[in-house]
């Protein structure tokens, strides 16, 4: 413990870890919850901070690392090292120790930091643990890849290249999904809503292949110099063989498409939360107890601006609740600090009908330029309700002039019939003279 304290004042890696530490805090501090994805979602907090960690913090420390391992042929005492009590695998588990220790405990600040963060926002404290191991298991699989480049070519010019190098993969992983080196090397850039969660077998497996490889590189520049003590075959010998196992394992799993290799759904809640305000419903995830006073507000909105009007959704689940009957719509819940205003919007765009033909065609219309009679009708609804819509030109706004200004009677009677033709897959009825 003496040793390697000492080489945790000494090594470079506290100079890394604290570069990282501040810049890791700041990112984590920079985002409002109303523009992030992650603020208010403890799964989605987790994937953030394994994600930040595993590219930013783990490609540096990974430098940090080579650098530390050349230390002892730039100040030639390399010969003394390799006669010394303690093997060359000894030596080197010590400078990853040092490094991944240094790194560990910039992870726990990062997890501090944006945890607090997402508790400010949510009140279900139930973080999620698996992808905080992958992405601490992830680091020091980096760092001992470190370790055995700075040990094989131990130049100042070659340490930055270690960093570089796990930068380069993880950028080539984004732009290749799907391949053998997204699942061995993980940094898990994913939005995940409340329906789902990670799928801890997977993450576990991915655990014990990153600790295992990056226990047998630390081996490899004690076996390539045939120290004077070399590492044990046995030990090596299954470390080596849980690596190749558990390797083998995450490369046989088959992503279940369209779904995340990393995530699985989660299964169906006793009770969903639910809020309702007169012919409008909507039921949302336990977890996201947080919106529902949001969510109760943009019901109420809804059902006032929809008023007794027939033909449209008027219950919403959030995506992945299960939908128990027709006339009952999907609601994304893109954010976890969703605004009232965002939410009404996803409710109006919600309650719009669907054609119940999976394979119906849009119908163009002449009088609005040759737009589908779909946007016209969204644009007349939306314009009933006073909800923001999307304008098409001149010949659209005369179209939608001679729906809005109609009496109320023929305005209802024109968009029920409306309603009851998009769902039957037929054009709109004929504009209001």
């Amino acid at each position: 413990m003496r040793i390697l304290l000492t080489e945790m004042r000494r090594g470079e890696a506290k100079w890394a870890a604290a570069l990282m530490g501040g810049a890791g805090v700041y990112y984590f501090n920079a985002e409002s919850p109303g523009d992030s994805d992650w603020i208010g979602w403890w799964t989605q907090t987790s994937l953030q901070v394994q994600l930040f960690s595993v590219i930013v913090m783990g490609s540096v420390m990974s430098a940090a690392a080579a650098w530390g391992a050349g230390r002892a042929f730039r100040h030639r005492t390399r010969a003394w090292a390799d006669t010394a009590a303690r093997n060359g695998w000894s030596q080197a588990l010590l400078l990853w120790l040092a490094a991944w220790l240094w790194a560990l405990i910039a992870y726990a600040v990062f997890i501090a930091v944006a945890f607090s963060r997402t508790a400010a926002v949510s009140d279900v404290s139930e973080p999620a643990w698996t992808p905080l191991l992958l992405g601490a298991s992830m680091m020091g699989l980096e760092i001992a890849a470190g370790v055995a480049i700075g040990s094989a070519l131990p130049s100042r010019v070659v340490a930055p290249f270690a960093g570089i190098l796990w930068y380069g993969l993880f950028v080539f992983v984004a732009f290749v999904p799907d391949t053998p080196l997204d699942k061995l090397f993980p940094a898990i850039d994913e939005f995940w809503s409340s329906e789902f969660e990670p799928n801890r077998t997977r993450m576990l497996i991915a655990v014990a292949w990153c600790l295992a490889l990056g226990l047998v590189l630390t081996a490899l520049p004690a076996l390539r110099r045939r120290a004077a003590l070399a590492p044990r075959p046995l030990t090596l010998s299954v470390l080596t063989l849980v690596a190749l196992v558990a390797g083998g394992t995450l490369v046989a799993f088959r992503t279940p498409v369209p779904d995340s290799y990393w995530a699985v759904r989660k299964g169906q809640p006793a009770h969903p939360l639910c809020a309702a305000s007169g012919r409008t419903n909507v039921c949302l995830w336990p977890e996201d107890r947080h919106l529902l006073p949001e969510a109760r507000a943009a019901v109420r909105t809804v059902d006032s601006g929809l008023g007794p009007l027939t033909g449209f959704n008027r219950e919403f689940y959030a995506s992945g609740l299960d939908r128990p009957a027709a006339g009952t719509a999907e609601l994304p819940v893109m954010s976890p600090a969703e605004s009232r205003t965002e939410l009404t919007d996803a409710m109006f765009s919600a309650a719009l009908p669907q054609p119940a033909a999976p394979d119906c065609r849009p119908h163009l219309l002449k009088e609005i330029g040759g737009y589908p009679d779909t946007f016209l009708f969204e644009a007349a609804v939306r314009t009933r309700v006073g909800a923001p819509g999307e304008y098409y030109g001149e010949s659209f706004g005369r179209a939608l002039d001679r729906i809005t200004s109609a009496p109320r009677a023929r305005q209802d009677a024109w968009i029920e019939g409306a309603a009851r033709n998009i769902r039957a897959c037929r054009p709109v009825p004929g504009l209001p003279g």
